[in-house]
């Protein structure tokens, strides 16, 4: 009897080792990502965040197509550089993680950051952003601004989209603990420019030109308007996956840059945020 059931419990092992060892494939297999080499050339079409709601720079249109000129001057630059684009949305918090890990092969309107240099790699900048305030009509003269102490000291609350850069006085500002009571960060900016517009905050912290197109989209029309204060002055540049793109591809798309900035209508395009060729 019992080398009758070791023969049975033998085979029974038998037959199970094949059954395992394809459950061990099949899971260590899943476990895998499969991990492309960067592109030097533009094999395939280049995925670019856009935002649906960032006027006049990036907004979905009624067709649900991404418009605005940061993504009208970059289908340009693209187009010489022999390149196709496909445009995702999807909110700038998410957006940074998907360049980092590479589900997305650029970011426009990315400031420079040493943190954000780990993992991507920039082209020269293509404008400049012109950061400060936003507020309700009539606070432009009421609150009075110098500095960020002045928001503590007049117990103001700033709406900030989160994980958006907005200098390095803003970035000392929000990183002291005793701060957190004077900053709502939200996902995205039209949910700021309605606690703006409830009261809920005082200040949206941004481009100010862009919060002011988008009250109009809103239905807020003649109901903000830019505080003075400067906070900076800041380039914006494009953000490339470092998972994604090689080195010479970003350099060629920097020179496409270089070059487009010198036309007319690069400057008639953006106006007062152009850079100049230096």
């Amino acid at each position: 009897m019992l080398r009758r059931e070791e023969a049975w419990e033998d085979m029974a092992v038998r037959h199970l080792m094949p059954g395992i060892a394809m459950l061990l494939v099949s899971l260590l297999g899943g476990m895998q990502v499969s991990v492309a080499e960067p592109i030097a050339e533009c094999s395939r079409p280049l995925v670019i965040r856009a935002s649906e709601t960032y006027s006049p720079f990036s907004m979905k249109d009624v067709n649900g197509m991404a418009t605005g000129i940061d993504n009208q001057f970059i289908t340009r630059i693209l187009r010489e550089t022999g390149c196709d684009a496909r445009f995702v949305f999807m909110p700038w918090k998410r957006s940074l993680y998907a360049i980092e890990h590479g589900d997305i092969d650029i970011l426009p309107s990315a400031s420079f950051t040493a943190e954000r240099a780990e993992y991507g790699l920039f082209s020269v900048p293509y404008r400049n952003d012109v950061i400060g305030f936003t507020v309700r009509k009539g606070d432009a003269r009421r609150i009075q601004i110098e500095g960020l102490d002045d928001i503590v000291r007049q117990n103001l609350v700033i709406g900030h989209v989160r994980g958006a850069y907005r200098g390095e006085d803003f970035k000392a500002f929000s990183a002291k603990v005793e701060n957190a009571p004077f900053i709502m960060d939200v996902s995205m900016a039209p949910h700021g420019m309605q606690l703006l517009m409830a009261r809920r905050v005082d200040l949206l912290l941004g481009i100010p030109a862009a919060y002011v197109a988008q009250a109009d989209e809103l239905g807020f029309t003649g109901g903000v308007e830019e505080h003075p204060f400067i906070l900076a002055k800041e380039p914006v540049r494009l953000m490339f996956s470092a998972k994604t793109i090689a080195p010479e591809l970003a350099q060629k798309l920097s020179e496409a840059i270089e070059h487009e900035i010198t036309t007319d209508g690069y400057q008639r395009l953006f106006g007062n945020q152009s850079v100049s060729t230096n």
